[in-house]
């Protein structure tokens, strides 16, 4: 015959655990969390674009040189803001700081004009050291005189400033240059049949375009 077990009392089962330290035991629905406050940190959405963009303030001359189709400097800065992206930051009486977006730079060099460059290098705008200095954005496509140093005649070439191609050129060297070349009329009326808004500066470069319709 089987023994019975000894029943133990809560007084016995008590003595069992003398001596060690008590604790406060808590009840929960779910297990707690091992890890200490604060060591997973909120991340903090940031719906503002311009909170994204890095400090890059660059001072331009107040006057703009304005491009066929715009009757006014407002009228261009808004499409500049739209276009490229730039917030206008604080004005002076020569001048204004805009804040670009992240790797547009302007390049100062030893001589002639300060050129404002895009990321990938290409020259965007120039402007003069001068108090009554004007901004001149650059377009995309434009024709360019070509000049030849052996002989001194000159030539007319379409280029598209994004890339450095040329997209046509003529084949007559003269000794007239710039608008009165023999071939500047044929010239122009290739790049406008081809691209038709290329007098505005802001239009047909990519992130110009992208800007635009978003």
């Amino acid at each position: 015959m089987k023994k019975g077990k000894t029943k133990l009392t809560r007084q016995d089962a008590e003595r069992l655990f003398e001596g060690l330290p008590g604790g406060n035991a808590k009840v929960s629905s779910r297990p707690e969390n091992p890890f200490e406050a604060g060591v997973f940190e909120a991340v903090e959405r940031v719906d503002d674009e311009s909170k994204l963009w890095k400090d890059n303030l660059i001072t331009l001359p107040m006057a703009i040189e304005l491009p066929a189709g715009y009757e006014s400097v407002s009228r261009l800065r808004d499409a500049m803001v739209r276009a490229w992206r730039v917030r206008w930051v604080r004005e002076g009486k020569k001048e204004v700081v805009a804040e670009f977006p992240e790797g547009w730079t302007a390049v100062r060099p030893e001589s002639g004009p300060i050129a404002l460059r895009d990321p990938s290098g290409v020259v965007r705008a120039v402007y003069g050291w001068a108090e009554d200095a004007e901004l001149r954005i650059l377009p995309r496509y434009l024709v360019e005189s070509q000049a030849n140093s052996s002989s001194g005649l000159g030539s007319l070439l379409v280029r598209d400033r994004g890339n450095g191609q040329i997209l046509e050129r003529s084949s007559i060297w003269s000794a007239q240059t710039g608008t009165n070349h023999p071939d500047w009329t044929r010239l122009s009326a290739w790049l406008n049949l081809r691209f038709p808004q290329h007098q505005d500066p802001l239009r047909y470069w990519e992130d110009c375009e992208e800007n635009i319709r978003n």
